[in-house]
């Protein structure tokens, strides 16, 4: 499967990253950003919140996507954006999560890769495409092993399925307005083709990345039970007595 497509020339819509800036300077406010919901990820990465469930744009459930999109509401901050509410009222196919994001300066989003309903790859029929707002050549953007040059104002599929980071070492902050869409007749037309094999392909990740998914669930959830009963328990405090002494011994 492809690892990132630039759809610019074939998406019927075009981004202008002035009108985008000039709107994001309306949000003086530092209350606008939300910490990332997965603060392990990086240091200062930071949302704006223009759709998501329920239009809710406080706390941690407020930033994480789904399969379906029925329950997601543009926020309040969509009628104080008017270029990007018209962005959205463009675009003809079923909208999810949509987002401003924003990584300062210095700061990296560590390796990972993303899984459910995060994913974002092309064989589920759920991308996640990016616009670049504010960007640096100091940006370096590795997915599967490739470096992405992204430009502002340019439209990006990523397959986030494959491993990826981020690094800023620029001076200025990283924006991208991020999107999550279903994938129907209109949205699909800015992709090319799928080769024979790529079809292969999704349809093997189809069949067997659910499954995958799901043990990765049990196993996270196992792993915090654990914990939970772990910390302070007799065992941990008897574990760290013994420890000391059989590391001092020859």
């Amino acid at each position: 499967m492809r690892t990132w497509l630039d759809l610019t020339d074939r998406f019927p819509i075009r981004f202008d990253v002035e009108r985008m800036r000039a709107d994001l300077d309306r949000l003086t406010s530092s209350e606008s950003w939300l910490d990332h919901y997965d603060s392990g990820l990086s240091t200062d990465f930071r949302a704006i919140l223009l759709k998501s469930k329920g239009g809710e744009t406080s706390g941690p459930k407020s930033q994480l996507p789904a399969w379906d999109f029925a329950d997601f509401r543009r926020t309040v901050y969509v009628d104080r954006l008017p270029y990007f509410r018209e962005l959205m009222d463009q675009i003809q196919c079923p909208q999810g999560r949509m987002r401003i994001l924003r990584l300062a300066p210095g700061c990296v989003i560590g390796e990972h890769r993303d899984v459910g309903a995060e994913v974002g790859c092309l064989a589920f029929g759920q991308v996640r495409l990016h616009v670049p707002i504010i960007t640096n050549d100091r940006v370096t953007f590795f997915v599967g092993g490739e470096r992405i040059r992204m430009q502002a104002g340019r439209l990006y599929y990523v397959n986030f399925s494959k491993r990826h980071y981020v690094r800023n070492d620029g001076a200025e902050a990283r924006i991208h307005l991020v999107m999550d869409l279903k994938v129907n007749d209109w949205l699909k037309q800015a992709f090319p083709p799928s080769t024979r094999w790529e079809e292969y392909e999704e349809a093997l990740a189809r069949a067997t990345w659910p499954t995958y998914w799901r043990m990765r669930q049990y196993r996270v959830r196992a792993e915090r039970q654990f914990w939970k009963h772990y910390e302070g328990s007799r065992v941990q405090a008897l574990r760290h007595r013994v420890l000391p002494k059989h590391r001092a011994e020859p």
